[in-house]
């Protein structure tokens, strides 16, 4: 046993240490980023605030932010979309939301938090380009140009290819129609 050296590992790896000061100055850029995030939050689900408004504060929240925005809004009875000022009402309490159309059974936990399809997938789309990097190194990202997503007309879908309540299909039959495929379309491009 007292042939086998144990490597040396301080020549092979760097010492990456930060010193206290920079350490300190990083934990305040930090601090500062998630109080900024905390306030962005705040004003989202309050809501009333215009496109560019909600476009220019996008870049100081991440995914999880606007998922608590979501969630708090419907805590509230309102829309989770940002951009809707319309109260949930019927709530459905169920699950599950059964398609005797499309023969399949959809998850709707996510889709009862929004007071339409429409919102629905137009929060999903917003929330799809928030980036994915931690806030406080955000300062050397390129920022990108946030869309929201243009309201379409009822027209513009077929209503029978879209049920009233639901998002996600977790049960499916192997045989896929013309129904089955506008609605992917409607839930999952964008």
């Amino acid at each position: 046993m007292d042939n086998f050296k144990k490597p040396n590992l301080t020549n092979s790896k760097k010492k990456r240490t930060l010193s206290p000061k920079k350490l300190a100055e990083s934990l305040k850029i930090k601090k500062e980023c998630e109080k900024k995030a905390l306030d962005i939050v705040i004003e989202l689900i309050d809501g009333g605030l215009e496109e560019s408004e909600l476009l220019n504060k996008l870049y100081s929240i991440n995914v999880c932010h606007y998922e608590d925005v979501v969630e708090e809004r419907f805590i509230l009875k309102q829309c989770g979309y940002v951009m809707c000022d319309k109260k949930l009402t019927d709530i459905p309490n169920q699950k599950y939301k059964i398609s005797l159309a499309l023969t399949k059974v959809f998850d709707i936990t996510e889709r009862k938090k929004f007071c339409s399809n429409t919102c629905y997938k137009s929060s999903k789309y917003l929330q799809n380009q928030l980036l994915t990097t931690p806030l406080w190194l955000r300062d050397k990202d390129i920022v990108p140009t946030f869309k929201l997503l243009k309201i379409h007309t009822e027209k513009e879908i077929p209503s029978d290819s879209i049920p009233d309540d639901v998002s996600t299909p977790i049960f499916t039959n192997d045989t896929k129609t013309d129904i089955e495929e506008q609605f992917k379309n409607v839930f999952i491009t964008g």
